[in-house]
């Protein structure tokens, strides 16, 4: 089974990149070898930067004649070499049918003599260290990073209409050295006068304004404008803002927000398919301002062969708080799993506050009433009265197509029946995510690993409400295994003297353990591609358990990127298939990425 693993996420791509290599579409370049004399350092970031050029320059990739790529990377190696203040550098090519061979001179490093802050005193001395002094060389890099430091200092610290910063960077060749320079071009000083937003329909114009975070009287930023164009942007109610700026008066100037009203109300019409689950059908309709301030009423409707739910939800973003959020549900659900039937309905509420940029905390309370049916057993009736917290770290760049960033959710979930004293149990799950991705390689590919955890205690397995407890399996457990198919079953005895036992429909368990790991390849902004390997199970008892009673399952995937979220088709193949339990394989389609 390892050795199984190991081959396909280790020799797989290995054959693939000597199978692509061999075919002239996938190396249509010839090949570079780069020699800089005296500075092996240099050398390495050139030849670093050539080779990212090569994997994302389309003018390069048209080129035929090895003299052509020879001039064009030529030409690259000058502007690379006079960037890190090489301006007296020579670079030759020889080209020959094993390649090009690049030869570089770079000659002695320009180093600034001295640094000039042409701008008013009382902001020169407050300015903190730029990133060159006088000795350094004259990197054009840390040049541009010094014009950010004096615009960042300006904007926070003055009152400037304007902030136009500029440098001149004068050379002494014959000694290699140079003069730099940097200017604050004049610009008055003014703060803010009136304040207003204009294009509004039907939000709030009070509600909006007090997003802006602007008096009358604060001392004009253009940084500040950005900012409270952007905080309207957030509150997903506003499609565009821009700022318009009067001309000073008095030391002072007015500025208009003018803004376009997002439309509020949306319809949706999804279909997905699953192996296990066949054809679904989701549809709902939202309106994002329902009182004015940003309020969203949400219904959606979702119908598939093994459940049907309809559900309504009341978010209010700003509860009391401009970092807390409210949420109520109300839920009318069916299904008619191997391992149960039920049918329920929950009310839920639960606060969020967002700790920091990252961090979320949560608190809620949920009752479900339910009715549960197992294989051979009894209906049973259910009122659960529910109290989870919940804590989240998301440090993710999208939420539906994550390349860079990580993930932690901790759920913490007490329940109570209020009908039965003896049902008393604590659900706690943990889920972990992490996703890295190589911008410079070919095919920008994309690392993504998840990991999943929980625990049941208080109480038996029996006990448990079916619909309560952990399952393995399916789109977003263990693809390749029939939905909630993993996990332990209970021997039923034969039906006649001689017979032999059978195994019953999962039974749930206590435990769980999953882990997912997917090589995600982007071969074109529209298409891009999947290599993927699930691991998981459910424990009858605690604790969870991360080795070899894991079932896996492996598979590969296509995904159409949209500007919303990626479409994403599976195939996937169970690498322990059990005799008359798995299929040869299992299809997943559906929005966005598996996790």
């Amino acid at each position: 089974m390892r050795l199984l693993i190991y081959i396909l996420f280790t020799g797989f791509p290995l054959l693939y990149l000597q199978w692509a290599q061999a075919i002239p579409f996938f190396d249509r370049l010839p090949r570079f070898e780069l020699r800089v004399e005296g500075d092996r350092q240099l050398q390495d970031w050139l030849r670093e930067q050539l080779e990212a050029q090569r994997n994302s320059s389309s003018v390069l990739q048209s080129y035929r004649d090895p003299r052509d790529v020879a001039r064009y990377e030529r030409g690259t190696l000058g502007k690379l070499l006079r960037s890190r203040g090489y301006y007296n550098a020579r670079v030759r090519d020889y080209v020959s049918s094993g390649g090009i061979d690049y030869l570089v001179a770079p000659g002695p490093q320009t180093l600034i003599t001295s640094i000039e802050l042409e701008m008013p005193q009382r902001y020169r001395e407050g300015i903190g260290n730029l990133p060159l002094s006088p000795g350094d060389p004259l990197d054009a890099g840390k040049v541009l990073e010094g014009v950010k430091v004096i615009e960042k200092y300006l904007g926070e610290h003055a009152c400037l209409l304007d902030i136009d910063v500029s440098y001149q960077a004068t050379l002494i060749r014959g000694e290699a050295r140079a003069r730099l320079v940097y200017r604050v071009a004049p610009s008055p000083e003014v703060r803010l006068g009136e304040v207003r937003i204009e294009g509004l329909t039907s939000v709030n114009p009070d509600f909006l304004r007090g997003k802006l975070q602007l008096e009358p009287g604060d001392c004009f930023s253009r940084r500040k404008l950005n900012a409270a164009q952007l905080r309207l942007l957030r509150t997903n109610l506003i499609s565009s803002a821009n700022s318009r700026v009067s001309a000073p008066y008095e030391g002072t100037v007015d500025v208009v927000f003018v803004v376009v009203e997002r439309r509020h109300r949306t319809v949706r019409l999804g279909v997905g398919y699953t192996s296990d689950e066949g054809v679904g059908v989701t549809a709902g309709w939202e309106h994002r301002n329902i009182f004015g301030r940003g309020e969203k009423v949400e219904v959606e409707s979702k119908a598939n062969p093994v459940q049907q739910s309809l559900q309504g939800q009341l978010l209010m973003p700003r509860f009391f708080r401009d970092r807390q959020s409210f949420s109520a549900s109300a839920e009318l659900s069916s299904e008619d799993r191997d391992a149960y039937q039920a049918d329920a309905f929950t009310l839920g509420a639960t606060v969020s506050r967002k700790l920091s940029k990252h961090r979320t905390v949560s608190v809620g309370g949920e009752l479900k009433f339910s009715q549960v049916q197992e294989q051979g057993e009894a209906t049973e009736d259910f009122s659960l009265l529910s109290l989870p917290l919940g804590f989240k770290l998301d440090t993710t760049d999208n939420l539906l197509d994550a390349r860079r960033g990580a993930t932690a959710a901790l759920e913490v979930r007490p329940y109570a029946d209020l009908g039965q004293s003896s049902t008393n149990f604590v659900k706690n799950t943990l889920a972990l995510t992490g996703y890295i991705t190589g911008n410079n390689l070919k095919f920008e590919p994309t690392l993504a690993l998840r990991i999943k955890a929980g625990v049941i205690s208080g109480i038996d397995t029996l006990d448990v409400p079916a619909d309560e407890r952990f399952y393995a399996g399916g789109g977003g457990s263990v693809r390749g295994y029939a939905y909630q198919s993993l996990g332990p079953r209970r021997l039923i005895p034969p039906a006649s003297p001689g017979g032999e036992p059978t195994l019953s429909d999962p039974i749930g368990g206590r435990a769980l353990s999953e882990i997912s790991l997917e090589g995600r390849f982007r071969f074109t902004d529209t298409w891009s591609g999947v290599l993927f390997l699930d691991g998981g199970n459910a424990y009858e008892d605690p604790p969870p358990r991360f080795g070899s009673s894991l079932f896996w399952g492996t598979g590969v995937g296509v995904r159409y990127i949209t500007s919303f979220a990626p479409l994403r088709l599976d195939i996937a193949f169970p690498l322990e298939k059990r005799d008359d339990l798995d299929d040869d394989f299992q299809v997943y389609v559906s929005l966005g990425q598996a996790f």
